[in-house]
């Protein structure tokens, strides 16, 4: 029995951390839904409206930003846990894991990631975006009076620093936690496998990847219909010829019928019914695969889902190769290598690092709510720095990027760069 085994919210991972005053009467949330609020009515998921998914915000008003693809991941977790008929608070719990999951990524992408790494490695330091988006809501954004981050009960919590997919590497996550969370993220890594409703959260980002990335491929023009459907038989990957070809040819044979003679428009919507029938399949696959493992579970064993071997929410084995393959093959050749996203990356890596350069060389130019959180020394006399406090410099410098938006951070590279920019 499913009930078993999905996060009880009057159960340990129910709780926060800190004690607050008991709600009214008339609140009829669950802690699962007011955590969902709490994210929601964030100023740092605001941001995510104005960073980078794959392609850079300015480049276009209709591609994706981290935002959209953060709305559209915890549509689809919704979805399997209903398919998987947990309870409705839990439904909430698989959102509110979602709509953080990504909220404490840099501007610019994997791309402004990558660059925050290499930059605080130089202080022995890591950046990794699922620590970041677990500091973000526990420690970073100041919401309450009497307590630092968003208080979010521990089930939210373990979800967004367990949250992994096969491209993030459990290694690089626990190497980057910082000091000041370690001691409490602690129990959220005793068991082999994050809770169930983390996993239904990772196969759904995972799922959004493979949909939305490939409908933005062949809408931006970085392949097309023809080469797109060569590299998938040439990879290899079957399930797009058996279960997704035939929807899309049918649904063109009625589009044609009903309007004919309209074939812009026909392009452009069957980018969209690509990804429709992708992450339809796939949580359909997904629910079944699941509902299968979890009957094979042992029910008197209340953690024998957080103790399996490998995640119990999952695709059945050869799809989820192809998925992987769709992602870091045909869709990392096509897109991610493309010139056009590689001039991108580029333009990222220059106003981080310049960025990065010139508060280490002169932290007074930190934003007087950042200057706050360092000690006087740190600020106006760079000789006296120890390298312990340097590195704690760095920590908080890339703090304050890694909270940028794209425009903001090109923005504040423009005052720094040209002279007759105004500052005020």
């Amino acid at each position: 029995m499913i009930n078993k085994f999905f996060i009880d919210k009057d159960g340990p991972l129910g709780s926060r951390f800190f004690t607050e005053e008991n709600q009214p009467d008339t609140d009829k949330r669950d802690p699962f839904h007011h955590d969902r609020d709490r994210i929601l009515h964030s100023t740092a998921f605001r941001r995510l409206q104005y960073k980078t998914q794959v392609y850079a915000t300015h480049e276009g008003d209709l591609y994706r930003t981290r935002m959209t693809h953060t709305l559209e991941v915890a549509q689809i977790a919704r979805g399997i846990a209903t398919h998987l008929q947990l309870p409705k608070e839990n439904e909430n719990l698989c959102e509110a894991i979602a709509l953080a999951h990504d909220i404490g990524h840099s501007p610019f992408g994997h791309t402004g990631e990558g660059i925050l790494n290499t930059l605080l490695e130089e202080h022995g330091r890591h950046f990794e975006h699922n620590v970041q988006s677990y500091r973000m809501v526990s420690r970073l954004e100041q919401k309450y009076s009497t307590f630092q981050g968003f208080n979010l009960t521990k089930a939210t919590l373990s979800g967004i620093i367990r949250h992994q997919t096969p491209f993030d590497e459990t290694n690089k996550i626990k190497t980057a936690i910082t000091k000041d969370i370690s001691t409490e993220v602690a129990e959220f890594f005793v068991n082999p496998q994050p809770i169930l409703e983390a996993q239904i959260v990772n196969l759904a980002d995972m799922i959004a990847y493979a949909a939305h990335d490939s409908e933005d491929a062949l809408a931006v023009g970085l392949i097309n219909w023809n080469d797109f459907e060569s590299k998938l038989n040439e990879a290899g990957i079957k399930f797009y010829s058996s279960a997704i070809h035939a929807r899309l040819s049918k649904r063109e044979n009625k589009f044609n019928q009903s309007f004919p003679n309209n074939p812009e428009t026909l392009k452009k919507t069957k980018n969209r019914w690509l990804s429709w029938e992708i992450i339809n399949h796939l949580v359909q696959e997904t629910v079944k695969e699941t509902t299968n493992n979890l009957s094979s579970l042992d029910n008197n064993d209340k953690n024998a889902l957080v103790n399996h071997s490998k995640p119990i929410v999952c695709l059945p084995e050869s799809l989820n190769s192809e998925i992987i393959c769709l992602v870091k093959d045909v869709l990392f050749n096509s897109v991610y290598q493309d010139y056009r996203v590689k001039i991108m990356a580029s333009k990222a890596e220059r106003i981080i690092k310049t960025l990065f350069e010139e508060y280490m060389a002169n932290p007074k130019t930190l934003p007087k709510i950042t200057q706050s959180k360092l000690p006087p020394e740190f600020i106006f006399d760079k000789g006296k720095r120890t390298k312990d406090q340097t590195a704690e410099l760095a920590q908080v410098v890339v703090d304050f990027i890694a909270g940028m938006t794209d425009k903001y951070a090109m923005d504040t590279y423009q005052i720094f760069t040209q002279a007759y920019e105004k500052t005020l």
